[in-house]
């Protein structure tokens, strides 16, 4: 490809890596928080106006769940309102948006993965901007994509598996819940799915996510057991299951199932998303989040 990109959201978890993989095929530019404020529409007219790309990838999010569900008006401000705006800059130039969203704009009553072709009927506030912000930035170019994630994890960024790791180095007795099915995202694989579908014709809402749902409570035993399979001195032995809704600290309601299918990618693409697992397996082996945990195998 012989575009140019701009990420917005150059320093979280998925735009971090995204810039350092762009760069090496092409010129790419990144505006992370502190020069672009995604709660003042004029303020991304001025910043964007000015600025030539091809193509845009819009990362950045309010992604935070309960607060987003106390904080209605914000969530639609930055997920909404200034993804529709920046869609409308961006087709004004002739460029494409890609728009990374989310799989809790589903409810979780479908007995299976969820298709594009499902109906989206967000659990809480945070699904609903998501939705909304799905629906602007199509509507200001047929041409722009959506990519729905999950879980997302990678090494730009601490997340889940950090988490969980960390806590099990420190406490025995762990739970999570046991009654919530998703697909866990791998960054550096997203990148290579994006960069597959930036190379077609494609066109509106893609699943991207690994291969495999899983329960939250197993892709927290297998972070754990990982591990300590890779000298990481994990304490805890098994994390018991219980009921996401009994979870005191959740104040948005989670849906029970929000598992993804990607055939459309596939036929799309014809790539096969890796099993989660292998993908976790990578992250936990490679990642230098991890290293400090390993003992020393010689002496400092």
């Amino acid at each position: 490809m012989n575009e140019s990109f701009l990420v917005v959201g150059s320093g979280g978890r998925l735009g971090r890596s995204l810039v350092d993989c762009l760069a090496r095929s092409g010129p790419v530019a990144g505006l992370d928080r502190k020069h672009l404020d995604l709660s003042d529409g004029d303020g991304i007219r001025r910043v964007l106006d000015p600025l030539e790309y091809d193509h845009l990838v819009l990362t950045a999010a309010l992604t935070a769940v309960d607060h987003c569900e106390t904080h209605r008006e914000e969530a639609f401000a930055v997920n909404a309102t200034a993804a529709g705006i920046i869609a409308e800059v961006s087709a004004a130039k002739g460029a494409r948006v890609t728009y990374i969203s989310t799989d809790m704009v589903f409810d979780g009553t479908k007995d299976g993965p969820y298709s594009e072709e499902d109906p989206a009927r967000p659990a809480n506030v945070y699904g609903e901007s998501k939705l909304e912000g799905e629906r602007r930035v199509m509507a200001a170019s047929a041409r722009n994509l959506v990519a729905r994630v999950s879980w997302v994890h990678g090494p730009a960024r601490p997340a889940f598996p950090e988490w969980i790791i960390g806590r099990a180095c420190e406490e025995t007795h762990l739970t999570l819940p046991g009654d919530k099915l998703c697909c866990p995202t791998y960054t550096l694989d997203l990148i290579g799915w994006l960069d597959a579908l930036w190379r077609t014709p494609a066109q509106g809402i893609f699943h991207l996510c690994n291969s495999s749902p899983c329960l939250w409570r197993d892709w927290g035993q297998a972070c754990i057991d990982l591990a300590r399979e890779n000298g990481i001195p994990v304490i805890a032995d098994t994390i018991r299951p219980v009921p996401v809704d009994s979870v005191p600290s959740f104040v948005a309601r989670r849906a029970k199932n929000t598992a993804m299918e990607t055939a459309k990618f596939t036929a799309a693409t014809g790539i096969h998303p890796r099993h989660w697992r292998e993908a976790l397996r990578e992250f936990v082996v490679q990642s230098p989040t991890f290293s400090r945990y390993k003992p020393l195998t010689h002496a400092p």
